[in-house]
């Protein structure tokens, strides 16, 4: 019989991806949400110059890796 003591926690970290049509902007991962924000923002002026209809998104992950 396990007890709360016995569990292990497991703690992982958030880190926030941002993305231009489900494809990553760069390499860089950012554990604050604020940074990705204005990284979106960036994306987002000059999609709107010269590809209007790409979407620009932040996705938030533990396993940023896994994005592409």
């Amino acid at each position: 019989m396990k007890t709360d003591s016995d569990a292990q926690t497991t703690v992982s970290k958030t880190y926030f991806v941002v993305t231009r049509d489900n494809r990553r902007t760069s390499d860089r991962n950012f554990t604050n949400e604020e940074d990705a924000k204005r990284e979106a923002q960036y994306w987002i002026g000059i999609c709107r110059n010269y590809d209007p209809s790409s979407k620009v998104s932040i996705v938030k992950t533990s396993k940023p890796r896994k994005i592409r």
